[in-house]
């Protein structure tokens, strides 16, 4: 648990060392244990909000009912049993994402004559993914969630904030955090992670790496887009 927590820390603070050192360790048990991290944060996220009787599927309104969960197949849901349904199928999605990507991008640096392997992604890439989720993305949903709409009388925060039903300050100020730090910075601190991990770990040209991780976070992003509310 504290080798854990010195390669999370260490990948906000030194990620080359950090990276580095992930590499050399040839099983993929850390990779496992930071993309199960951000398993345990949704499932807590979701249990926070039903315990406090809020809806964790707080755009429920905007969404068709059914709706579908699309990848594997086009399966409707019912609103009403979306969430737990993602909640059992997170465990598998991240499994096989976090799977399938770390192949793809092993696959793309080959042409590059690529140095790394396999496990090397799982766990840099695992890394890459996790630390700035947690730090920026579970840390502003945890503290802007339940927490907020329990202050504030509101049933779900966020998008009220959003749309302005709190006043027009807080909702340019909302909108412009979560547009520039929630997403902006939440985005570019991964995918730098992202082409630092393919730099260090492949050793491929400088230009090589930018391209092949944005073309792997890209491919991430699409994965995930299906399945997230």
């Amino acid at each position: 648990m504290r080798q854990f927590f010195r390669y999370f820390w260490g990948m906000a603070v030194r990620p080359r060392d950090t990276l580095d050192a992930l590499a050399a360790d040839r099983s993929v048990r850390w990779g496992l244990a930071a993309a199960g991290l951000g398993v345990l944060q949704v499932w807590g996220n979701m249990a926070l909000h039903a315990l406090f009787g809020l809806d964790w599927l707080g755009t429920r309104g905007l969404l068709t009912d059914p709706t579908l969960v699309v990848g594997f197949g086009k399966v409707p849901v019912r609103l009403a049993g979306y969430v737990p349904v993602l909640a059992a199928l997170m465990p598998l999605l991240t499994l096989f994402g976090l799977a399938a990507i770390a192949g793809l991008a092993h696959l793309l640096c080959r042409p590059w004559r690529g140095q790394g392997t396999f496990e090397q992604m799982v766990n840099t890439l695992a890394f890459a993914w996790a630390v700035p989720g947690i730090l920026i993305g579970a840390t502003t949903e945890w503290i802007f969630g339940v927490p907020i709409a329990l202050l504030t009388g509101q049933h779900y925060w966020w998008v009220s904030a959003m749309n302005g039903e709190l006043g027009p300050r807080v909702g340019l100020a909302w909108n412009l955090y979560v547009f520039g730090v929630y997403l902006g910075v939440l985005y570019l601190w991964q995918i730098a992670l992202v082409c630092l991990a393919l730099r260090r770990v492949q050793k491929v040209p400088v230009l090589a790496a930018v391209l092949l991780g944005l073309a792997t976070y890209l491919v991430t992003m699409c994965y995930w887009s299906v399945f997230i509310r």
